[in-house]
């Protein structure tokens, strides 16, 4: 088999077993497969939003807190996001989260694609992501 057979095959097999997801338990990954995200571009945001969530409640857990701390200084999270020209720092600054920064961050790791925070912000509250954050962040929105 051909590479564009092989291409063709994957994509079909794609196909099939988005059907059989219930895109209703899993709405964001079926998001991430519907546009096509690579994994390294799901891990970044999933590290930004683990670090906003962080952010937003910061005084509340101390484990969380320790955590955190030791995260700012992970190699592999400075590599990742070093990537998309983002600063590990950058998502740990000491202020709250804004949709601005977030939608930022979709720009840098999503530089080709156009992406809708909205609907990037309900699918992943859908399948119970970071909800509190993806609240406020959808609150942010809706003030814009």
């Amino acid at each position: 088999m051909n590479i564009e057979q092989e291409i063709r095959q994957l994509k079909y097999q794609i196909k099939l077993l988005k059907f059989m997801v219930n895109d209703d338990e899993f709405p964001f990954f079926m998001y991430a497969l519907d546009n096509e995200f690579e994994e390294t571009q799901v891990n970044a945001v999933m590290k930004i939003l683990s670090a906003f969530y962080y952010r937003l409640n910061e005084s509340n857990d101390n484990n969380y807190h320790s955590y955190h701390e030791l995260n700012k200084d992970d190699e592999s999270l400075k590599l990742l996001l070093k990537t998309y020209q983002i600063d590990t720092f950058e998502i740990y600054k000491t202020e709250l989260p804004s949709i601005s920064e977030f939608k930022h961050y979709l720009s840098c790791i999503f530089h080709n694609k156009e992406i809708n925070a909205k609907h990037f912000i309900i699918n992943l509250k859908r399948q119970s992501i970071h909800k509190e954050l993806c609240d406020y962040l959808l609150n942010q929105l809706e003030g814009h």
